[in-house]
């Protein structure tokens, strides 16, 4: 086919998690940057843009009238299971513009042949996606459908057949890919006006993980393809290929605050603390936040890795804590002892006071009570965390929980996996969220009070500014469960919809 085509990366507006102010309820799409960059430097006859709707508050109405007016080839779309509806509206609105649909991420690649075999999608890519987008424009280009059985990662329809190809490699050196296109996002907005994240940018040191969680997709996204499943499988990008990016985040795009996406940050026992060193030297400090393991924390503090990544800016870890008990962890194949857990919050506490603590705690499985839930409230004290995530098991596509009964083509069910407690009024699941709900109000004991007025009255502005705000959202967010349960009203979770989402 000649003439030029054009694929549009679209983020549609979707509602805000109620933790998150509106200046960083959305970070930068980085898949998309990856992706476009890619389309970009190896295919020739395509345009390549991304529209990302929620970071310019663009409503559905106006964006409609944007893909109506681009009217592009293809529109690629990648959604979380939460904000699939989300997803499948636009899906919906690309194709009555004309335009093919291409899915990927975590959530579609999952769902590939339900979502192609419902005809909501023309194309899913699975896995790592940059070599496969570019092999899939040449293959769509080319107008012959059969092209597409030659592009590994995918799964497409032929006729009445869904299709899916050969599964793809891993990419084995990420120092090869192209810089994600910054310059198409509106690099701007991200943490404009936000006082803990400001100049926000999202940055990867690398991909996948070392552990295999059984709630966990994000190891299972940039996994080892095997005959029958997944591994999980470590890389990093080079510290000099990381400097690189920071240096052009910074210079270019003057971006002071770097959000790294792995979901395991520390996993390597090299490259953080390299990197960390070097920005020291060049006298680059930028805020960072990270989701860390804390055995690899521990191990980094002994040797001084971590303390070079706090002194670099690091000032934000977040760590899945998971369970209370040593069955518990077993269960969701968790291999962070709770040992190595204690301690590193420890060693946070003792050495490095200004970086704020997160720990998240994961509830809803088989045999929890009220126990359990008073017991991980407990236990999150204990530890010393700033703030504590109890976050209800959702059995997200791709997980050891996730059944195809579960499939929903309207994407409403999915609203439900938002990672919140709720009070839906569904028999164990209820009591358990009440049981959390009145662990937070009422289980005060002096501990208890002396960590929160000693956090709220910390001497780093910073810690001290994130601990108000996280108190007064929690009571707000709390306060809204009770208020929507007795009235009967609201029952699918905490999800807020911005003024601007139908705009």
């Amino acid at each position: 086919m000649s003439g030029v085509q054009s694929l549009l990366f679209v983020r549609p507006p979707r509602p805000l998690w109620p933790f998150n102010g509106p200046s960083t309820a959305f970070w930068p799409p980085l898949a998309f940057a990856s992706l476009a960059a890619a389309v970009r430097d190896g295919t020739r006859g395509v345009s390549v843009a991304i529209l990302d709707a929620p970071a310019q508050r663009m409503g559905w109405r106006t964006l409609a009238h944007e893909i109506a007016a681009r009217r592009p080839t293809w529109v690629g779309i990648g959604e979380e299971a939460v904000s699939c509806v989300e997803g499948l509206r636009l899906a919906r609105m690309a194709k009555d513009a004309g335009a093919a649909v291409v899915a990927g991420g975590c959530f579609f690649g999952h769902v590939a042949r339900e979502a192609v075999g419902a005809g909501l999608v023309d194309v899913v890519v699975h896995g790592e996606g940059e070599q496969t987008i570019v092999e899939l424009a040449d293959a769509l280009r080319s107008g012959h459908r059969s092209d597409l059985a030659g592009v590994a990662g995918i799964t497409y329809a032929d006729g009445e057949a869904v299709v899916t190809t050969e599964p793809r490699a891993l990419i084995p050196d990420l120092d090869r890919l192209p810089f994600p296109a910054y310059d198409l996002l509106p690099v701007e907005r991200y943490g404009a006006g936000s006082r803990n994240h400001p100049g926000l940018a999202a940055i990867e040191l690398g991909r996948g993980c070392i552990g295999a969680c059984s709630f966990c997709i994000l190891w299972r996204q940039m996994g080892r393809p095997l005959a029958n499943g997944v591994a999980p499988h470590l890389r990093t990008k080079s510290p000099d290929r990381i400097l690189e990016e920071v240096r052009l985040l910074s210079r270019r795009f003057d971006r002071r605050y770097l959000g790294w996406v792995d979901p395991c940050f520390n996993a390597d026992s090299r490259v953080p603390g390299e990197v960390a060193e070097r920005l020291l030297r060049e006298g680059r400090r930028l805020g960072q936040s990270a989701w860390v393991r804390a055995d690899c924390l521990v191990r980094d503090a002994r040797s001084g890795a971590l303390d070079a990544l706090v002194r670099a800016g690091l000032n934000e870890v977040y760590l899945g804590v998971e369970r209370p008990d040593a069955d518990g962890l077993r269960a969701v194949r968790k291999t962070t002892s709770m040992d190595a857990t204690r301690e590193a919050f420890a060693i946070l506490a003792r050495d490095h006071p200004q970086v704020f603590t997160v720990g998240s705690f994961i509830y809803d499985l088989p045999g929890d009570t009220r126990e359990t839930m008073r017991a991980m409230h407990r236990l999150a004290g204990e530890l010393g965390m700033d703030k504590a995530f109890f976050i209800p098991h959702a059995p997200l596509p791709g997980t050891d929980g996730w059944r195809p009964e579960l499939w929903d083509a309207t994407g409403v069910r999915f609203r439900e996996f938002d990672f919140l407690p709720s009070l839906r009024g569904r028999g164990a699941r209820d009591d358990l969220d009440r049981a959390l709900m009145s662990s937070f109000a009422l289980d005060w004991d002096l501990a208890r009070v002396r960590s929160h007025v000693a956090r709220l009255f910390h001497r780093d502005a910073r810690k001290r500014r994130i601990a108000r705000h996280v108190v007064w959202r929690s009571a707000v967010f709390v306060g809204s469960m009770w208020t929507r349960r007795a009235v009967g009203a609201g029952m699918r979770g905490g999800m807020v919809v911005p003024r601007w989402y139908e705009s």
